[in-house]
């Protein structure tokens, strides 16, 4: 096999299909087991080998054929923002085992890809109701009333789209924690305080609506994939997750902390 061969041609085309594989799990906030697995099942339908290196940024590939490991090819791929989608990691999940037991070609595995991918996800207003009323049934669940939920509706939905503009202007990721974990913090501060108790009262708990409001920000799903990248062994992408879910809750604390010394709250 030399490099102007189809054989080598199509080598070409499954590597850079488990690198954009690879990159859209990554960004989806699948820990690297996982994708590494998916990935394998995928190429190895086509009696291909690959070697997969992580980082938090993107994913090197090299692939080669098992009956030419001399010739391989090497990819690398920058990875998209990431966030969290557990439903099209699934897919790409099922579509691995599809791919193993029916032993799909590479170009219709690439157009059943490209659809997963393009798969339209939550619009904006589900997100911001979704946000909201996790956070006002968190509020309820740490022994506020229907009034301190309110103001944790209301202020998650407010941080979480100030986030979003801070995003979509792009800012650095790390200033849009601080801004969202600011405004959630504002507006629950102003009911700490009593400003909204001439509108119905005295609340029983506004303390609970100032914990519970920011939880959305916490980085829950990098936090648990650096424990499972650290058990698993890949200890650069455990590292690199630490550190970047530990810089999110920095922001998150001085967020909040401005807005508490703001108002002068001092028994939180």
């Amino acid at each position: 096999m030399d490099y102007t061969s189809p054989e080598y041609k199509e080598l070409d085309h499954i590597a850079t299909l488990a690198v954009e594989i690879g990159t859209f799990l990554l960004a989806c906030g699948a820990h690297c087991g996982r994708i590494s697995r998916n990935v394998n099942r995928i190429v190895n339908t086509w009696d291909v080998a690959i070697h997969m290196h992580f980082s938090y940024t993107g994913i090197l590939v090299t692939a080669h054929y098992d009956t030419h490991p001399e010739m391989p090819v090497t990819i690398y791929k920058r990875s998209p923002s990431h966030g969290v989608n557990f439903a099209a990691i699934n897919e790409i999940s099922q579509l691995s085992w599809l791919v193993a037991s029916e032993k799909i070609s590479v170009d219709e595995t690439f157009d059943l890809f490209t659809q997963l991918k393009n798969k339209s996800s939550y619009s904006k207003s589900i997100l911001l109701a979704g946000i909201g009323m996790s956070c006002a049934c968190l509020c309820i669940v740490a022994g506020g009333d229907w009034r301190d939920a309110i103001v944790a509706f209301i202020a998650s939905i407010a941080g979480m789209f100030a986030r979003l503009e801070v995003i979509r202007r792009k800012f650095n990721p790390m200033i849009s924690f601080t801004m969202a974990a600011f405004v959630t913090s504002f507006i629950t501060s102003l009911s700490f305080i009593g400003v909204f108790e001439p509108i119905w009262g005295v609340s029983a708990a506004p303390d609970r609506a100032l914990a519970t409001a920011v939880l959305y920000l916490v980085p829950g799903v990098p936090l648990t994939n650096c424990i499972i990248d650290l058990i698993e062994g890949y200890i650069p992408s455990a590292i690199t997750r630490g550190v970047f879910g530990s810089f999110i809750l920095l922001c998150i604390a001085a967020g909040m902390s401005i807005s508490i010394l703001l108002f002068g709250i001092n028994k939180f």
